[in-house]
Parts: C-alpha cells; structure tokens; sequence
C-alpha cells in the first residue's frame, strides 16, 4: 500500500491521503507497527538466566509470554492481504522478487557480519544461511512466507472444496503433534518446527476470511485471549523446567495465543478508525518490512555499546535497546527513500 506523507496539510494532500488511506489501511498499519516493535522485543537481550523469583526473571517471563504473537500475525495478515491470481506466473514475478531480492541482500549482510565477528566459514553454514535463513534469526520469516508464497494459488484452489480446507488448517496442529513427538524423543522440536507449515494454518486464515467473512463474539474472544495467555505462562513455566525452547512460539499454547488474538485483530478491523490519527503505530507499519530486516543490526550494536550488568533493570535496559533499534532502523529507512526511488528502496533494502 502506498502512503502520502501525514504531515501534508494541503487540501490536495488531505484529499490523497483519504483517497490512499481508507481507515481500514490506518488500522492495519498500526497492527504492523506494534507487531514490529513485538518482534524487536523478542529478539532484544533476554532474561532467560535470570531466577523467576527475581524481579528482572519475573518480568521478563511475563513479558515475553505476552508478547509472543507477532509472527502468528504477520503471517495471518500476509494471507489477508493475497488478492485472487488470475495468472500464476505473473504472481510469482511479481511477489517473490520483493521477497527473495531484499532476502539475498540482508543474508549477505549478515553473513559478513558472522565472519568479520569470528564465525567460520563451512560448506553446512553456507547452506544454512542461503535456504534457511541462518545468517540471522528475522530470515527464517522470509524462507517460510516464501514457500507459502509458492503454495498459495493451491491455497486459493483448496478454498474452494470442504475437505482441502478442513485439511490445511489441521496442517498446524499436526505439525506441532510431530513436534512434540520429535522433543519427547529427545530432538529439538524448534529446529524442525521451524520449517515445516508450522504457521500455513494462519496465512490461510487470513485468506479464509477476507473470502468468506464471518463474525466472532468480542466478549468470548477476550475470556480466551485471558484462557490462552494463562496457557502461554503455563507452558513456558513448564518448560523453564525441563530446559526446554522455554519462550518459543511454536506450542500449542503460543499457537491458540496466537490465533485468539488474530480473530480479535480481525473483529476489530471492521469497525470505523479515524484516519487522521495515523499515529506512530501507522509510521512504524509503513516501515515495518525494513525494520524487520535491519533491527538486529542495531540489537547487535546496542549490546555491544551498552553491556548489560545485574545491577540494570532488564525490562528498562530491553525498551531502550527496543526504542534504539526501531529509531536508528527507522531513520536509515527515511533516509533511503528520500534519496532513491522507491521502487528500489523496497527491491533492495526491503524499506
């Protein structure tokens, strides 16, 4: 989607910005921004070591759990988003450049950083950060929106039958059931989980409705949003036990997390929003897909800049390695598309 910018208070600027901005936009942009700001968080320095009885354990626990969504929704909003192919070629062409140019480029960035800071350089970590996004842990998104990406014209064909569509929402729970198995067996269920359609269940989701829409019951949907957090905390403590992937997303807990608040995202969508009031949640979604590929940069420098020491408070020190990466990503990004033309900002830098 295509944004004038906000502060152009002209009457020929405000009529461009209603004619490019239904209220709708605003919204969906401003669940872009606060996903984003939930992924930089995630990806901030953690608390793991830290004791739960401690005040920097306890908040970081509580924290973590409850921001762990955004991928879930990134995923339910690029489904929402896909508009009906008519000519399959002419959708890859046009879709996977703006996903595999932007990918080539960070992966290499990222690379280099590796081996400039120490990381040797094999045939299997080549590999690894080529096709499964190794080179730093944002681009494994990429790898799997990819590969839905590939599946999605059957996607739209499976909308069409029953059976199909019954079959690719259970893709998740099987999934996580083989998981499961896979960690109970002593194999790392993160690892493998990662690259399965782990996630389908949600980028179809979000085909499903914007095709055949259907209402939920606010009320309802808030009771299991309090029912699935508690399970997240559940399951996370449980894990903190075991030594487990303690605050990953792919569990049953973080999936059914997950998939109340995209069903809360969804109903909210329908109501009225001013589009006056695009805020910085609707700033930072514009920019969101470059922030995303850049933010670790700046996670890297931050930590580096300003070590952490047990003395700090690790939910102050995390917001300000959180307000430093999304502000220097965001400038970066300001900067670019003021001085090259959009169209290879976003080819390139992904901006």
């Amino acid at each position: 989607m295509q944004y004038i910018l906000l502060n152009d208070t002209s009457q020929q600027g405000v009529k461009l910005m209603t004619q490019k901005n239904s209220t709708k936009d605003i919204y969906w942009q401003k669940i872009r921004g606060g996903c984003i700001l939930a992924v930089i968080f995630i990806h901030c320095r953690n608390g793991v070591e830290c004791p739960l009885d401690t005040i920097n354990g306890l908040s970081y626990f509580i924290m973590r759990n409850l921001v762990n969504f955004p991928v879930d929704i990134f995923f339910f909003m690029a489904g929402f988003f896909v508009k009906p192919i008519d000519n399959n070629i002419a959708y890859y062409r046009k879709r996977l450049p703006k996903l595999v140019i932007p990918y080539v480029f960070y992966t290499c960035v990222y690379f280099a950083i590796r081996v400039i800071s120490g990381s040797k350089v094999t045939i299997k970590s080549v590999i690894g950060a080529v096709f499964l996004g190794m080179a730093s842990t944002p681009l494994y998104y990429i790898v799997v929106l990819v590969y839905f990406t590939l599946l999605t014209p059957l996607l739209f064909k499976a909308l069409e039958k029953k059976a199909l569509t019954v079959c690719v929402f259970l893709s998740t729970p099987i999934c996580l059931a083989g998981g499961y198995i896979l960690f109970y067996s002593g194999h790392d269920i993160w690892t493998y989980l990662r690259y399965t359609p782990v996630w389908l269940s949600f980028y179809f989701l979000g085909m499903y409705l914007r095709k055949r829409p259907v209402s939920f019951n606010k009320t309802v949907l808030w009771i299991l949003l309090l029912v699935a957090f508690g399970t997240e905390l559940a399951s996370s403590y449980y894990l903190m036990g075991i030594e487990g992937n303690t605050f990953s997303q792919m569990r049953f807990s973080g999936m059914f997390y997950g998939g109340v608040i995209a069903l809360l995202i969804y109903e909210y969508s329908k109501e009225k929003h001013d589009v006056q009031k695009a805020g910085l949640l609707s700033h930072l979604g514009d920019n969101s897909y470059g922030i995303y590929f850049m933010h670790s940069i700046f996670t890297m420098i931050f930590v580096k800049l300003f070590p952490f020491t047990e003395d700090m408070i690790l939910l102050m020190y995390e917001m300000c390695e959180l307000v430093f990466a999304a502000t220097l990503s965001d400038i970066i990004i300001i900067g670019l598309r003021k001085s090259i033309p959009d169209r290879k900002i976003r080819m390139v830098f992904g901006a």
